[in-house]
């Protein structure tokens, strides 16, 4: 069966990229789709991708090209912030020009609020919230041979009433090394790019090591909530594997591993290290980490490896925000984890986030304040936006107002503690302004820079999207 699945449009340019002639900048290939498009390949299935994020498509031009391709099953990604709107008008265009081909929906947004999507979008025939790949591969199955899938583990569905109904939840697999890694010839990876900030080689790919977080208590996050995945790691050994066949397959030079915490474990980093070692592949690879989970000698261990990069999630300047969100780190361990990142050669970056519920003007001074002392190599201030179903959403809407999605650095949320959106959306170009124009960040960038002259391009890059946030209206 040949198996289509669609990302819905959406301008990720309203996201942390920026768009350069056909190619989004600070896109890179989605993993799930190629997670799930290599496990139904090993069972004997066709898997095709249309990107419509990458492709820059509407949803008419999306629908039109799945159509072309003659599916026998549709699998559409869903996320909630980025497309639920797109994911069900999407829906409707391929079931109208496709009436007898089934339609799943997965993604996050499926598995935060799989009880709503049949009564909001009557296109979709099925849901598979979760892990994907073995209730697919089933669903796949029943579909070929014309079988009756209402028994499959794992969905939501409707009878022949039209009534959504739930079958029982499939049991997450525990052991993640059996699902094959993900089929890269789906992408047209020349519509993909990275931010500048990780540009260090290319050609650059993503890559994940495990699911779910870690950590999983943060208030603002789907990962700290009710919809939380369990956490686990694939083998060091799995991963190498991987990593080789990019190299060798691909030619690929870089490695943006997308783990919430990648940096957990360190018995499984220092197995990984020495399986990369022992390679001697031309690779170098960089790191999303915990500021409280980080240690010297980590940093250190993988700096030897390839990792040029590790970013940090830390979101606040200000204790009160911190215990708000309970992010679960302090300030003085960030202070450690830039000083260390830095000591092993390692470029740092790190989020922010301007506008959580009660954050004052002068609590926003304070995280402005405590980026510029860390000094980092990048960073980017983002605007909260109200996650339904996250602890943090609810307890927003006491203490604030809620707008239209713009985008990532367009505020949609306003606490009351601004005194309109117009203000808060100053604040988040003052926190630019003041951070990229300081002499301090101007001298490490100059020295960064004769010491690697390579770096001057990745600059070029980086002004140039930064430009583009101080346009965004």
């Amino acid at each position: 069966m040949k198996v289509v699945f669609v990302l819905p449009p959406y301008d990720y340019s309203r996201s942390v990229g920026n768009t350069r002639k056909k190619v989004q900048i600070g896109l890179l290939p989605p993993l799930g789709v190629g997670y799930l498009a290599a496990y139904l390949e090993a069972r004997g299935h066709e898997a095709v991708l249309v990107d419509a994020i990458a492709e820059q498509l509407d949803v008419c031009e999306a629908a039109e090209a799945v159509v072309r391709l003659q599916p026998g099953l549709v699998g559409i990604s869903s996320f909630t912030t980025m497309g639920e709107n797109t994911s069900y008008a999407l829906a409707e265009a391929i079931k109208k020009r496709l009436p007898d081909v089934p339609i799943v929906m997965g993604g996050p947004h499926v598995t935060s609020f799989a009880d709503r999507i049949l009564g909001e979008c009557p296109y979709v025939d099925v849901l598979v919230p979760g892990d994907g790949e073995t209730v697919l591969g089933e669903l796949a199955e029943r579909f070929q041979r014309g079988q009756p899938y209402t028994d499959v583990s794992g969905i939501l569905y409707r009878d022949e009433r039209g009534q959504a109904m739930a079958t029982p939840l499939a049991e997450w697999v525990r052991d993640i090394d059996q699902f094959p890694h993900p089929a890269r010839h789906i992408y047209k990876h020349e519509r993909y790019c990275p931010l500048p900030s990780l540009s260090a080689r290319r050609p650059v790919t993503s890559a994940i090591t495990s699911r779910g977080c870690p950590w999983a208590r943060c208030r603002f996050c789907y990962q700290g909530g009710r919809y939380a995945a369990p956490y686990r790691r694939r083998s060091p050994e799995n991963v190498a594997d991987e990593i080789a066949r990019l190299v060798t397959d691909w030619g690929i030079r870089n490695v943006v591993f997308w783990d919430d915490n990648f940096c957990v474990m360190p018995e499984w980093i220092d197995r990984f290290c020495d399986l990369l070692d022992q390679q001697g592949k031309p690779i170098v690879w960089s790191v999303l980490a915990r500021a409280n989970t980080v240690t010297k000698a980590m940093l250190e261990r993988m700096a030897r490896s390839g990792c040029y990069s590790v970013q940090y999630g830390i979101e606040s300047g200000s204790d009160a925000i911190l215990q708000l969100i309970r992010k679960g780190i302090t300030r003085d361990q960030c202070r450690d984890a830039v000083r260390w990142a830095h000591e092993a050669g390692m470029e740092t970056r790190a989020f922010f986030v301007l506008g959580f519920p009660t954050e004052t003007p002068e609590m926003a001074d304070e995280t402005i304040a405590f980026a510029c002392e860390l000094n980092l190599d990048y960073v980017v201030f983002f605007s909260y936006h109200r996650h339904p179903g996250t602890e943090l959403a609810e307890f927003a809407l006491g203490h604030g107002h809620d707008g239209p999605y713009k985008g990532q650095h367009l505020p949609s949320f306003v606490p009351d503690t601004y005194p309109d959106e117009e203000a808060l959306a100053r604040k988040i170009k003052e926190a630019y302004r003041r951070y990229y124009l300081r002499p301090a960040y101007i001298r490490r960038l100059a020295d960064r820079t004769l010491r690697n002259p390579a770096l001057l391009a990745n600059h070029f890059r980086g002004f140039y999207y930064w430009l583009g946030l101080m346009a965004r209206k």
